[in-house]
């Protein structure tokens, strides 16, 4: 079982980004000297080349030169053999052309290897084909081929046997999560279990040891590359974005304890996790959006009553997460002046097509809510984005008061989702709602807009209520607040002011409405990196801190 999982996630990894990643940290494992890797001669002509790399055989030291074939290449057929900068092209290449390093010595006087290294099988016929051609061109018996039977031999041997499979309770997690990944209900709580126990085994380890590092993130892109390969299969991708955001803030939380956020080696291998992030993200954002921006896209017309609760619900997961997606592709600099119009364009199609993206039925709404307000607000460039936005704050405040009129709730306080379907007809005991974060949230909002015609009326609807109106503040002098802000969601780190009064008037609510609050120093934003506090809200239902915005209501 172990070695069929290995054996099965090395055959999913494509050769751009994911094969011709993980295998040099293979090879340091093996205890080759890699000179050269293809993110190194990214951009530029490699001549067959992928990874070039010194070892030690009997005392001699030996160049050896790798050719990496994976995704639409790694089967061995008369196709790829054959077509341009096929297989036989390749090797033609790799063995005539010179690698130079003058830091090393008499290096083109070391005796040669070329590997030929493909995640694939070969079809007899093709087979016999590049024998004779291997017979031909490699006539000192310099010339080995590994496929992925031997691939997952030294995976296993060199990389997971050491690491998440060596252990027996990340192997009974590991064999839990996969097998339950698409069961209903299931709330993915092996996966956290999961990936805490991966971090939990790298506090023990000494700083410093690279190749534990190395094996951690390995492992990590195991785990997110199996749940990946597995939801794809059950056509289920919400497993997949829900186990690399897992494995996204729990890794930048140990990395920020450990002071790692600068160190290179470090920080390349977090970013090769993002990236997978990004590739995971794209597919789910857009298998969704093909539908989502149609009218009611997000609504189940299959469904009951209880639809009234899993559609808004469902428009807020995906106003997250879509926010979230733009975020990561405008850090990594994806996408020019275009893409962005088409980003809001998109947005807005949601938001008018779907009218429970403004319905908020949980305080915690509010995160996706002033998501979706601070990228239109910041993204603005013509009248019909501004237009959007003002309707989309319009319609969640009379959204808001009107199942107040109704059912005299306002959305539910402590993220309960099952008090909440409990309450579809009439309100549950468990139903909390005295309180609202959300509720202040939107008077700050309808302010940023100058929306003064909906002050009075709101004022007056939540004076009516005696709503309690609330604003969280982090406590910052007792705790790490950034490092636990991606660890856990903020319970005990937060402190809450109660009992806010709201201004007679929108103009005095203007003036006089502060905050006092002093925004942190975010060691996070310093290396570029201020997405994943989105994401660490998001994910948590940490509550955004009062500067998210601005801070036109804050004060030092």
């Amino acid at each position: 079982m172990k070695r069929e999982i290995i054996k099965q996630y090395v055959a999913t990894l494509k050769e751009d980004g994911e094969l011709d990643y993980i295998f040099p940290l293979l090879l340091e494992r093996m205890g080759y000297r890699v000179l050269m890797t293809p993110k190194q001669s990214k951009g530029q002509p490699q001549y067959g080349r992928d990874i070039v790399a010194l070892k030690k055989i009997k005392g001699v030291t030996t160049l050896y030169h790798f050719e990496l074939k994976g995704f639409a290449a790694k089967d061995i057929t008369d196709r790829t053999l054959n077509e341009p900068d096929g297989i036989i092209e390749s090797l033609r290449a790799s063995k005539y052309t010179d690698y130079t390093d003058y830091s090393i010595p008499g290096l083109n006087t070391f005796p040669k290897n070329y590997v030929f290294v493909h995640n694939g099988s070969a079809e007899p016929n093709a087979l016999n084909t590049l024998n004779g051609f291997v017979k031909i061109e490699f006539p000192d018996e310099n010339f080995s081929r590994w496929d992925l039977d031997i691939l997952t031999a030294h995976f296993s041997e060199y990389l997971y046997d050491e690491t998440l499979l060596v252990n027996e309770e990340s192997y009974r997690l590991f064999k839990k999560a996969l097998v339950l990944l698409d069961a209903e209900g299931n709330d993915y709580s092996d996966i956290v279990k999961l990936v805490d126990l991966q971090i939990a085994k790298m506090e023990t380890t000494p700083k410093g040891n690279r190749r534990r590092q190395l094996n951690f993130f390995a492992t990590l892109r195991l785990i997110a590359s199996m749940v990946y390969y597995y939801s794809k299969e059950s056509d289920n991708l919400y497993p997949a974005k829900y186990c690399i955001d897992t494995i996204v803030l729990k890794t930048w939380a140990w990395i920020l304890r450990n002071k790692y956020e600068k160190k290179d080696s470090v920080v390349k291998h977090f970013n090769s996790l993002v990236l997978l992030q990004v590739q995971i993200y794209e597919e789910y954002i857009n298998k969704i959006l093909r539908f989502a921006n149609f009218n009611k896209g997000l609504y189940s017309f299959e469904g009951s009553d209880i639809e009234y609760i899993f559609y808004p619900l469902r428009c807020y997961d995906f106003l997250g997460d879509l926010i979230y997606y733009y975020n990561l592709l405008e850090a990594y600099g994806l996408g020019d002046e275009h893409a962005s119009c088409i980003r809001m364009r998109a947005l807005k199609d949601i938001i008018r097509n779907n009218p429970a993206c403004t319905n908020p039925l949980l305080d915690t709404h509010s995160i996706p809510i002033k998501m979706v307000f601070k990228y239109m607000a910041f993204h603005e460039t013509c009248q019909d984005d501004v237009e959007c936005l003002g309707r989309f704050l319009l319609n969640t405040v009379l959204n808001l008061c009107s199942r107040y009129n109704k059912q005299k709730m306002w959305p539910e306080m402590s993220g309960n989702r099952l008090a909440l379907a409990k309450s579809l007809y009439e309100k549950s005991d468990d139903y909390c709602s005295e309180s609202s974060l959300l509720i202040l949230d939107m008077f700050e909002l309808i302010a940023y807009m100058g929306m003064s015609h909906l002050y009075p009326e709101f004022k007056k609807k939540v004076d009516e209520s005696g709503v309690n109106l609330q604003v969280v503040y982090p406590i910052q002098s007792q705790y790490d607040i950034e490092t636990c802000l991606f660890e856990h969601r903020l319970n005990d780190e937060v402190a809450v002011e109660t009992n806010i009064k709201l201004p007679e008037t929108f103009e005095d609510f203007k003036k006089a409405y502060k905050k006092k609050y002093t925004s942190i120093k975010y060691r996070t934003d310093a290396v570029n990196y201020v997405f994943l506090r989105v994401l660490a809200h998001k994910y948590y239902e940490t509550d955004f801190f009062p500067d998210y915005l601005d801070r036109t209501f804050c004060k030092d």
